[in-house]
Order: structure tokens, then C-alpha cells, then sequence
């Protein structure tokens, strides 16, 4: 066993070695949008008004080994959307309502980086949510703190430059216990950003 546990090690100190260690920051916008699915015991009917714009910052790192490469990220994120929200019996006006959240993603990408310059990727994303309003009051207790999403796109790396443009789906459960009421909160985004390597 002593030895297998050896082998293995060897192996991942000789691998380690012989990658390149990227490390940088990186911010952009992004478009995004909440869907609104599942809902159960409420009277309101929701359907997606339009997309708002968002923000993130963070950092990343990457272990590049010939093409291949993995690059995990730490990640503050704003994101939301605008709902139309109107009476499932029609006796009260159609409005629109603003939903925003503040999370921390951390994203796991694997990809492929062809001649240093171009890279497409995709990866598991962990989110926890920081904060959550609904047309400006808090929602966050009736929200799961924490769940997995999915990130898919494409990048660009010119020396230290390092740009990026990603699909994001996140879903996230909303449960009022009390009113025996949930529904699901699809956001969805389009994601461009721009990064600088500290370590290349």
C-alpha cells in the first residue's frame, strides 16, 4: 500500500513539475436573467420581463499541461433579473418586479488551450449565495445558500492579457415553510470578462 501511495505521488509531483502555473485577477459584465419555475401554492403567475446587466471580480489560477489545462476561480458576482409578476385570476395589473443576488462562485474549468492563444472550456461552478432581494427586500432565508451550476465559453489569452465569454446557469430553490410555497429561480447568464496575469 506504502507503495502505491508512493507511486501516485510521484506521479502527481512529476506532473506538477512539468506544468505551467498561471495565476491573475480578472472583472467584466454580464447580461442576465431570472426564470421562474416549479412555483407551487402561489396565486401569482411569473414570466421573465428582461435582461439586466451585472458585474463580477475575482481571481483565477491555472495548471497548464501541454493543451490541457484547469483553472479554478474565486469569483463575486452580481447578478438578476426583472420578472413580470401578475394575479393567476387576472384581477390586478401586470408589473414588473427587480430580483438581484450577490453570490461567491467558484468555478472549475477544464479545457483545452490551442497554440497559447485560444482556449474553450466548460466546468462545474459552486455559488453561495451572499444576499438576495426581491424589489428591494430580503429573500435570502427562504433561499438555498449553496448549490452547483454549470459554465461553458470560450477565451482568448494575448501575454498577460486574458479575456473570456461564458454561458452560466444557476438554479436555486425558494421555499416559504410557513405559506407552504416554493418555486425555482433559473439565472441564467452571458459573461465577458477581462483578466491580468500576475504569474505566467
Amino acid at each position: 500500500m506504502k507503495r502505491i501511495v508512493m507511486l501516485i505521488a510521484f506521479v502527481a509531483i512529476s506532473v506538477a513539475a512539468k506544468a505551467q502555473f498561471q495565476a491573475g485577477v480578472k472583472a467584466g459584465l454580464s447580461t442576465a436573467n431570472v426564470k421562474i419555475q416549479e412555483v407551487r401554492n402561489d396565486p401569482w403567475q411569473y414570466a421573465r420581463a428582461e435582461n439586466v446587466t451585472g458585474y463580477h471580480a475575482g481571481a483565477f489560477a491555472r495548471l497548464q499541461m501541454g493543451g490541457l489545462f484547469v483553472q479554478p476561480e474565486a469569483i463575486l458576482t452580481s447578478t438578476g433579473g426583472r420578472v413580470e409578476i401578475s394575479r393567476a385570476d387576472n384581477t390586478m395589473p401586470v408589473h414588473v418586479e427587480d430580483i438581484k443576488f450577490t453570490r461567491l462562485d467558484v468555478p472549475l474549468m477544464v479545457g483545452y488551450n490551442f497554440f497559447n492563444v485560444l482556449r474553450v472550456q466548460a466546468g462545474p461552478v459552486s455559488s453561495s449565495l451572499l444576499s438576495a432581494r426581491r424589489e428591494g427586500q430580503s429573500i435570502k432565508e427562504y433561499m438555498d445558500n449553496a448549490d452547483w451550476g454549470l459554465q461553458a465559453g470560450v477565451g482568448l489569452d494575448i501575454g498577460s492579457i486574458t479575456a473570456d465569454v461564458r454561458y452560466e446557469r444557476i438554479n436555486r430553490q425558494f421555499t416559504n415553510t410557513a405559506q407552504q410555497s416554493g418555486m425555482q429561480f433559473n439565472n441564467e447568464q452571458f459573461i465577458v470578462s477581462l483578466g491580468y496575469k500576475l504569474i505566467r
